[in-house]
């Protein structure tokens, strides 16, 4: 719930969603707690965004601590957004949800799901393949995708209607066997960003808004019969001026990945087997206290 000194979105785009998540900050039911600065060094009650943030800070900085130079400031980012908690307040007042409690809940998943992390550059007008990791053969019941991208962009002050100059456009293949026309090279696609992003207004969509927004995250749900070995391509879109343009600069990205499956119980295991020379298991640098 939004406490009554957090802004209130929607931002311009990019940057539509916002706040990006919320974190305890202090309320007059609940304040936050600080040291005094008078001799008796006491404690006393505050609130505000001022420690919220270092809250917030203090969690990325944990999972830094615990993966080491493996995961990019902008992963760490897209980690946060990701595992933020949903909620039914408004995405106005709360953005993604509220961030994490622990680090744990941020480098941990259970044996029903599987997350992994890309990162990188792509340079103009290319593409990228980030296979999204299932099992092979048919999934039982239904399997849950979420997917965070996250990536800078600069910015254009003297064409405000075309304010970014970079995007990147994601597109979500579901099953690499269906094609309807026997001829296309790629499979066939499906809406997955796009217009799950409920937080546009109509306006923005018909207008594509999405496509230039520097955080993508969204969950669908399908059956696990129609994913096989799905894909979301990612291409690199420049512009200055409103018009098309090819920096010589590559642009860095971070994408997240989950894959829950309720139904499979292994569904972890079966991952790490078929993915072995795909995919690598980050290592922890420092060790995290786990409790159960």
């Amino acid at each position: 719930q939004r406490c009554i000194y957090s802004s209130v979105g929607p931002g311009r785009s990019p940057g539509v969603v916002k706040p990006d998540f919320v974190e305890f900050g202090g309320c007059l039911q609940r304040p936050f707690i600080v040291v005094s600065e008078t001799p008796a060094a006491a404690f006393e009650a505050t609130e505000g965004t001022s420690f919220s943030a270092p809250s917030v800070l203090r969690l990325g900085a944990g999972v830094r601590a615990h993966f080491g130079d493996s995961l990019s400031m902008l992963a760490i980012r897209a980690l946060l957004i990701h595992t933020a908690e949903t909620s039914d307040s408004p995405c106005e007042d709360v953005g993604r949800g509220r961030v994490a409690r622990s680090v744990q809940e941020i480098v941990l998943c259970d044996d029903d799901t599987v997350r992994v992390v890309y990162q990188g550059s792509i340079a103009p007008t290319r593409y990228i393949r980030a296979p999204i990791p299932v099992p092979s053969g048919v999934i039982p019941g239904k399997v849950t995708i979420t997917a965070t991208l996250c990536y800078p962009t600069g910015v254009d002050p003297h064409h405000p209607g075309n304010y970014t100059r970079a995007g990147l456009e994601p597109t979500f293949r579901p099953h690499d066997q269906r094609r309807k026309d026997p001829s296309q090279v790629h499979a066939d696609s499906k809406s997955f960003f796009g217009k799950t992003q409920s937080s546009l207004m109509e306006d923005e969509l018909r207008r594509d808004a999405w496509k230039w927004e520097n955080c993508l995250h969204t969950s669908v749900t399908f059956m696990g019969k129609t994913l096989r070995n799905p894909v979301l391509d990612i291409h690199y879109n420049a512009r200055l001026g409103g018009r098309n343009f090819a920096p010589k600069e590559e642009l860095p990205y971070a994408l997240v990945i989950s894959v829950h499956a309720k139904h499979l119980d292994d569904l972890y295991d079966k991952i790490v087997r078929k993915y072995a020379r795909q995919l690598e298991a980050l290592r922890p640098v420092v060790e995290i206290p786990v409790t159960t």
